[in-house]
């Protein structure tokens, strides 16, 4: 029987700091960066980049708190977070003015009035020299025409609100070779490029390689910062136990970072450290840790034989590198705030899965990782456990039991699937089987490839249910849009005509289609256009310098330097697309219930006055997630539209991916779309990932799978979602956890790409909603990340409590 062991008293301290500590806004690294940029306006470019993150390592404001033993931060107070007016200000001058960041419904900030003077006083520098309005001269013709669209997010304050991410580095690099070797290799590069003479775009490479000697360079004077901290902590300190440590710590930071690690503390020390480099350097979302377990196995393995590790001390250490990437937060305007609520920074952590040869991976660190999470009960950092054919059956039961306890961690991830869907879009079979998961679901290379899952700069999640309104609408947005613009009376779609006109469904699926790709192919111009501008102006040498592939080509992350390339674009709301299909086949075209003329001024007008309609498809008209082939078919078809038109794109890098996963963008897209045919009211949220519609899979999780496993997941290389609930009495005891295991295989044995489970009652969630310090760390999966759920807003609340709860 799987059981969690105990935390110290030094961690249930540091967590308990953690989880009574407001997030504040520190200015530390924005104060660096606005003092270089304006001292520097001659330096451009990748050069620009390196000098300034080596200035940051050298002033930024270090500290190692009480307890700590891993260290590594990017702002000077707990908990606080780090400012990137590189990327935008607009949003951050607009909040910090009406005061909106500190009393805002969700993920408020402290802000001191020393820290909102300066940033406001800075201001107006940054919204000349942001990367938002570096953007805005070479937004493609005609983005304005079909802006409004409520299709995609963005519009005049979309422009690189949301950060450069979604990655995995490659920590084996940092573990195994150091800075110091990489720097060296860079110093020979520009040696041999001088030797032959710097001729045609052997420009290009020469900066890059001095790019990457600067920025190892600043990682290196960071981590001796560190060290000299830790003596300078160690010499005045009584407590004999935490001298011996902070001088043990000390030892460690003079030694990692420079050179190859030798002992598991120093292997974990390195990632966090690397980690904190590549967030103090840029606007980072969704920086992945990869596979942690398989990075450290060796290492923890070496240690215990030699007796330099407990199986306790280790734990120790695991649980406090837990608690430092839970303290990590990056801050967003209110708008993307709210598609990714709960302090949340999707620091994602892979474990499990296969190794390059096949076979299972599974090894003493990926059940202390299963065991930080189900005792620590954090937001940050989310799991995701990969599973193949051999994965053992106590792995299944340690996994289970956590995402009982955890809110969903860990998530569950079909190698099956994903490994063929990897080598689809381009990845050797040892690559491949190498995979991680990146952000929320997206699988991607393993520090060898720039998957740009999220996009890059820009929110690319894709509304699927305004498409259809499109389609039926003539082109025509009838709905508000995400900041409350009123609609446009132009049109920003494609004259498909009018459902009324539609003289057969036929007709309806191809204008379906035609929306469908004509926003697809608007979206992927409009992100290529952003890569154009964001590769010159935010380069990424701190990561280009372990990249597979970079350093080999001599080109950094952002101009295609990785070994593989692809741009990722997330479907939403392919549920409320299946039932609406259906449903106008159903009503207009088989069983004449209705005119197409009834049914779209039904959706004109929300359902009022057409109550009866809206009655029969609420409560008669069969429903995706029931097991139904003549409603899923529908998905199927949507998604491969969907699908096809995402993989026929190219970006400067390479092909774009799909995917099918929303965060809580189902809530935001929802308040931005009208009625649907589904009979859902408009604003209503939209359906998440692959899952149903709320509430409207009647008949069991075995329909659900069968239901979601029609679509074809192999084609979505960017990540599919299924969010399913259960309700805690129906995964009691072993009984319990083998009757969920057997279902998550079946699933994955259908084709299922990805399983998420939240063990929770809708009327729990209902309580907490009503008593919140009851409930302040119950943390639940919300789509792509976990959270608290007494701090998401209470849209995203109902949201949770509408999900079906299942039985087995």
């Amino acid at each position: 029987m799987y059981t969690l062991k105990p935390v110290t008293e030094r961690v249930r301290k540091i967590r308990e700091k953690y989880r009574t500590t407001q997030p504040e806004i520190c200015t530390s690294r924005y104060r660096i960066v606005t003092e270089f940029y304006m001292q520097h306006p001659e330096i451009t470019g990748i050069l620009k980049r390196a000098l300034n993150f080596k200035n940051i390592c050298e002033k930024i404001a270090i500290r190692i708190d009480e307890g700590e033993v891993i260290v590594g931060a990017q702002s000077s107070k707990f908990r606080a977070c780090a400012l990137y007016p590189e990327n935008s200000i607009e949003w951050l001058l607009d909040e910090l003015k009406s005061g909106f960041i500190s009393t805002r419904d969700i993920d408020p900030y402290i802000v001191s009035a020393e820290d909102k003077e300066y940033i406001l006083s800075t201001g107006d520098f940054w919204l000349k020299e942001c990367m938002s309005a570096k953007m805005n001269p070479y937004i493609p013709e005609g983005y304005f025409k079909h802006m409004h669209n409520n299709v995609i997010m963005l519009n005049e304050k979309g422009w690189a609100q949301a950060p450069v991410g979604h990655f995995c580095a490659d920590y084996n690099a940092a573990i195994r070779k150091g800075f110091a070797a990489i720097k060296a290799e860079a110093e020979a590069k520009i040696a041999e490029i001088e030797a032959k003479g710097i001729f045609g775009d052997t420009i290009e490479q020469y900066n890059f390689y001095r790019a990457i000697v600067i920025v190892c360079d600043g990682m290196m004077i960071l981590t001796k910062r560190y060290a000299k901290l830790a003596e300078a902590l160690a010499a005045k300190e009584k407590n004999p136990a935490r001298k011996k440590e902070l001088e043990a710590m000390a030892d460690t930071l003079n030694w990692v970072m420079e050179k190859p690690c030798r002992t598991f503390h120093d292997a974990l020390q390195t990632i966090f450290m690397y980690q904190t480099c590549m967030c103090l350097d840029a606007n980072m979302h969704g920086i992945s840790f990869g596979r942690i377990d398989q990075y450290l196995g060796d290492f923890y393995e070496a240690d215990l034989k030699a007796g330099r590790i407990t199986p306790e001390y280790a734990q120790e250490l695991m649980d406090l590198f837990f608690l430092k990437v839970a303290e990590m937060n990056k801050p967003w305007g209110y708008g993307p705030t709210m598609a990714n609520p709960g302090y949340t920074s999707g620091q994602l952590m892979t474990l499990g899965g296969v190794k390059p040869d096949g076979t299972d991976a599974t090894n003493d660190v990926t059940f202390m990782m299963l065991q930080a999470s189900g005792r620590l009960l954090l937001h940050d950092p989310p799991l995701a456990l990969r599973i193949h054919k051999n994965t053992p059956p106590e792995l299944w039961e340690a996994a289970i039991e956590t995402t009982k306890l955890a809110g969903g961690v860990p998530t569950f991830e079909n190698d099956e699937i994903i490994i063929p869907a990897l080598m689809k879009r381009g990845m050797s079979l040892e690559d491949a089987r190498n995979y991680v998961l990146i952000g929320c679901v997206e699988p991607g290379g393993c520090g060898n490839e720039w998957p740009a899952c999220g996009g890059i700069g820009v929110d690319t999640y894709f509304n699927l249910a305004n498409c259809l309104m499109l389609a039926i609408n003539d082109g025509y947005n009838t709905m508000a849009g995400r900041y409350g613009e009123p609609p446009r009376k132009e049109r920003c779609g494609l004259p498909t005509g009018y459902l009324y006109e539609m003289e057969s469904f036929d007709e309806v699926l191809e204008a379906f289609k035609q929306q469908t790709e004509f926003f697809v192919k608007w979206f992927a111009s409009n992100i290529n256009a952003f890569e154009y501008v964001a590769r010159d102006v935010l380069p990424q040498p701190v990561i280009s310098a372990t990249m597979q592939g970079c350093m080999e080509k001599g080109k950094d992350v952002m101009y295609g330097g990785a070994k593989y390339n692809s741009t990722g674009i997330a479907g939403v709301a392919i549920g409320n697309v299946a039932d609406s299909l259906y449903a106008i086949k159903h009503l207009v075209f088989d069983k004449k219930i209705c005119t197409a003329r009834e049914l779209y001024d039904a959706l004109m007008h929300n359902w009022e006055g057409y109550e009866e309609l809206h009655s029969y498809i609420k409560n008669e008209m069969p429903r995706y997630g029931n097991g139904i082939s003549e409603v899923d078919q529908y998905a199927k078809w949507a998604a491969d539209v969907f699908a096809n038109a995402v993989t026929s794109c190219t970006g400067p890098r390479g092909r774009f991916s799909a995917g099918l996963y929303p965060v809580t963008i189902n809530v935001v897209f929802g308040k931005m779309t009208n009625a649907t045919p589904d009979g859902r009211f408009a604003g209503e949220p939209l359906a998440d990932g692959i899952s149903p519609v709320q509430q409207m899979d009647k008949n069991g999780p075995t329909a659900i799978l069968v239901s979601t496993s029609q679509i074809d997941q192999g084609k979505f290389s960017n990540g599919t979602l299924l969010n399913m609930k259960f309700h805690p009495n129906a995964l009691k005891g072993e009984d319990g956890v083998s009757k969920l295991a057997n279902l998550i295989q079946t699933y994955f044995s259908m084709g299922g790409m990805e399983v998420q489970i939240n063990v929770v009652s809708g009327e729990t969630l209902r309580d907490a909603q009503k008593n919140p310090d009851k409930y302040r760390d119950l943390v639940v999966r919300v789509a792509g990340f976990s959270a608290y759920f007494v701090e998401l807003h209470v849209d995203g609340q109902n949201d949770l409590i509408r999900r079906t709860e299942l039985a087995l």
